[in-house]
């Protein structure tokens, strides 16, 4: 025989039900749901260098004190010495339309042409709702690191078009202060 249930039971039930439901759909609409951020990339990896295995990854987020009040001046390569070379073949990116509720994340490649270690430091960002992440600061020559810049479109109230930059100090005496740059249309 079937019990049966109370009207405050039912009250209590449906309450409980639309409270679980309105944080679900308040987690979905925040993007706490989503998946880890699949960055996007402009070159196909079988047309770039390899990727270093040497050296340690190198962060980087905002930070003022950082930021380059003034590109140093390059200087000529020396001859008959070895000198790293930096060459990033895609040094800006548009990200297109992008939901204000969204994290999204860009992939650069970093590549060594010349014939000496190139050595990357100072890595620093625009924004505080931008990071970067480079997969080695040490780049030999003849291979690459890949230099991951996340933005985050809800970390502040940005709408329209924005533009997101990140620097980098190097050892290339014809490259010694590098840049590359995200634009994005953020939406509601």
């Amino acid at each position: 025989m079937l019990a049966r249930i109370s009207p405050a039971a039912w009250i209590i039930g449906g309450s409980v039900f639309i409270l679980a439901f309105g944080v679900f759909f308040s987690m979905w609409q925040s993007g706490a749901l989503a998946g880890p951020v699949e960055p996007s990339r402009n070159e196909d990896p079988a047309n770039l260098l390899p990727l270093a295995e040497t050296g340690s990854p190198l962060y980087g987020e905002h930070d003022m004190e950082l930021i380059p009040q003034q590109t140093p001046t390059p200087s000529s390569a020396p001859l008959d010495e070895p000198t790293p070379l930096v060459d990033i073949p895609n040094t800006q990116h548009d990200l297109g339309r992008v939901p204000s509720r969204r994290d999204v994340a860009h992939v650069f490649a970093v590549q060594n042409t010349g014939n000496d270690d190139l050595v990357i430091s100072n890595l620093v960002t625009s924004c505080g709702c931008t990071t970067a992440e480079l997969t080695s600061n040490v780049i030999p020559p003849g291979k690459r690191a890949d230099l991951t810049v996340y933005f985050d479109a809800n970390y502040h109230q940005t709408r329209g078009e924005v533009v997101r930059l990140v620097w980098f100090a190097t050892n290339d005496p014809t490259y010694p202060w590098a840049e590359v740059r995200l634009t994005a249309s953020v939406v509601p």
